[in-house]
């Protein structure tokens, strides 16, 4: 019984708390980021950024470092600019810059960047920002004396999960930590609390978005970059929508959506790599998730296998079904056929069959089954 109370759960909080989580960050205070006529250089400091928006750190009692930021964005870039000052500049202080979109749920993540005065650092694995991610961030760092002057460019396939068609509200956040010797206590001053910006968030104009030039599916809310393309979130654990950098084959369409893909052969499931609808679309199917059946003979119900079917065209994949592939419940999937009709049978090894119709855009389930 604990799985179903589990999942009916996760059901409720995906229908019902995501989008109300999406309506409270639209609706939170933010300010308009400056469009910018230029790309701000590091020559001249921030007098040069021609930006009427400063952030400055909260006041820590005791700090001996402190620092001025501007921000900007100009196309698909924004552009922040930090002059640090502090009374030992040395090679273990940290600027730390990190942006992420409230908006785009409680399970996506914000990125991180790091700097000194010699330029930009690793973030380290802990900080959850892929390595394409910070390779698409360029800086610009001088030291003149005490202070640390930094000029950083963020394209948008940088940015973290940002939203679709809600306003890009987004936490900027600056943290420098002043580490006066090499075994002392760093003391971190941040324009944010917990993550948060102290006051209003910023808002980007659309132009980065805008950019993208995406035609996307209407229940995609949110889009994340990845190294070779885009995903496009609804409020299911697969991906909706997927646009690749070039031609996508079964293969590629797995690393994009789901990079660990589970191979079903692997985990005894019958799933057939590729299905052909009576038009010639092609549909690739992706399993995920953790065995229920990892220790043979047991069956562990808080762990499923789950199936995602993709119709790939060119370089856009759209999902049009997602659904148990093993679960303590049904067993494991037995097969999965398509008939001439578009009638998808989906057959368990406990005996259960699942059918589905195809609509032109997606599988809708034509009969409850058995359990």
């Amino acid at each position: 019984m604990k799985r179903p109370m589990r999942a009916a759960a996760l059901s409720f909080c995906l229908l019902f708390c995501a989008p109300g989580v999406a309506s409270a960050q639209a609706d939170r205070p933010s300010k308009p980021v400056p469009s910018l006529a230029k790309p701000p250089r590091i020559q001249g400091g921030l007098k040069a950024f021609a930006s009427p928006m400063v952030l400055k750190p909260v006041a820590v009692e005791g700090a001996t470092a402190s620092f001025t930021a501007k921000v900007g964005a100009r196309k698909d870039t924004l552009y922040v600019g930090v002059e640090a000052t502090d009374d030992q500049l040395q090679a273990g202080d940290l600027l730390t810059l990190s942006l992420y979109f409230p908006g785009t749920g409680p399970t996506a993540a914000g990125y991180t960047w790091r700097f000194a005065f010699d330029g930009k650092r690793a973030s380290g694995a802990e900080s959850g920002t892929p390595q394409f991610a910070q390779d698409l961030v360029t800086a610009a760092v001088q030291r003149q004396g005490n202070t640390l002057l930094l000029m950083a460019s963020v394209p948008v396939r940088a940015f973290p999960r940002f939203p679709a068609v809600d306003p890009l509200v987004m936490d900027l956040c600056l943290t420098y930590e002043d580490r006066d010797s090499a075994d002392g206590k760093a003391t971190s001053i941040s324009n944010c609390q917990s993550g948060t910006m102290v006051g209003d968030a910023l808002r980007l104009p659309d132009e980065p978005r805008k950019g993208l030039k995406l035609k996307l599916p209407e229940n995609v809310t949110s889009l994340e970059p990845k190294e070779d393309g885009l995903l496009g979130w609804d409020y299911m654990s697969y991906p909706a929508w997927a646009q690749a950098d070039d031609e996508l084959a079964p293969a590629s369409l797995r690393r994009l959506v789901a990079p660990d893909a589970v191979v079903p052969s692997s985990v005894d499931l019958n799933v057939p790599d590729t299905l052909t609808l009576e038009d010639g679309g092609r549909v690739v199917t992706v399993v995920t998730g953790k065995n229920p059946y990892a220790v043979a003979g047991q069956c562990d119900a808080d762990d499923e296998l789950r199936l995602g079917l993709y119709l790939v065209t060119g370089k856009t994949a759209q999902r049009v079904l997602e659904w148990p592939a093993a679960t303590c419940a049904l067993g494991r999937t037995s097969s999965v056929e398509l008939e001439e009709e578009g009638v998808l049978s989906i057959r368990y090894s406990n005996g259960t069959s699942m059918n589905f119709a195809w609509s032109g855009t997606h599988f809708s389930r034509t009969e409850l089954g058995k359990r």
